[in-house]
């Protein structure tokens, strides 16, 4: 069985911007340059608040021998300005449909800026950034088809449970909003989020996560929309 350096070699790259994703409700937030939906949580508390993003479609690799896999990247930025006590997010509990696909499909991939992956803890007055890769169905090539789709994420306050799906559509870049970031990446956890999971049922291979020493220089990556 092979050993990785996931946090070393895992890539996200890009060949052309055509389209980009943007909710299809609430889109008055934006998050890294790109159109967010926010959602206060609990609804009605003002205790916090979730922006829900989508970078695209990408292309994420293991290591530089392994085949590209094609995958849809969002982006949740939890805020726990005023719970009682801190917050989770499982990444596990992450779903997307695919439009015209059937099922729910679960993440490969999950980083975030807290260690405790893949539960991620919001402690309170604090927040998260996690990112999670979704492998595109082998029906779907890229994001020309794949027109719209749905996240279904999930928080648990202390309070209670929330639940929340937010739907995307696809836009077409005429011409790119002068808000986006382009470019591609190799990323040490992928800038400002360090600590990864990925499922080892999608990826049955030992996988070591190395963490950079904070001395060392990081490099980003910037997300990517594609065609």
């Amino acid at each position: 069985m092979r050993r990785l350096l996931l946090a070393l070699a895992l890539a996200v790259t890009g060949c052309g911007a055509s389209y980009y994703y943007q909710p299809a409700e609430q889109a008055n937030a934006s998050v890294s340059g790109y159109p967010a939906a926010r959602y206060v949580v609990p609804p009605g508390s003002g205790k916090g608040d979730v922006r829900v993003s989508s970078f695209g479609v990408t292309d994420v690799r293991l290591s530089e021998d392994d085949e590209p896999v094609r995958s849809l990247h969002v982006r949740l930025v939890v805020a726990n300005e005023d719970g009682a006590e801190a917050w989770a997010v499982d990444t596990r509990e992450l779903r997307v449909n695919f439009a015209g696909v059937e099922g729910e499909a679960t993440p490969a991939f999950a980083n975030a800026t807290d260690a405790g992956m893949p539960v991620v803890v919001v402690p309170r007055g604090g927040s998260t950034t996690i990112d999670a890769y979704f492998p595109l169905p082998e029906s779907l090539r890229g994001a020309s088809d794949l027109p719209q789709f749905d996240l279904v994420w999930r928080v648990h306050t202390d309070g209670r449970v929330v639940t929340q799906r937010t739907p995307f559509e696809r836009r077409r870049i005429e011409p790119p909003p002068p808000t986006m970031a382009y470019g591609y990446g190799y990323g040490w956890g992928g800038g400002a989020s360090p600590y990864w999971w990925y499922d080892p049922f999608f990826y049955p291979r030992s996988v070591i996560i190395q963490q950079r020493a904070p001395a060392q220089p990081r490099v980003y990556y910037y997300g990517y929309p594609h065609r």
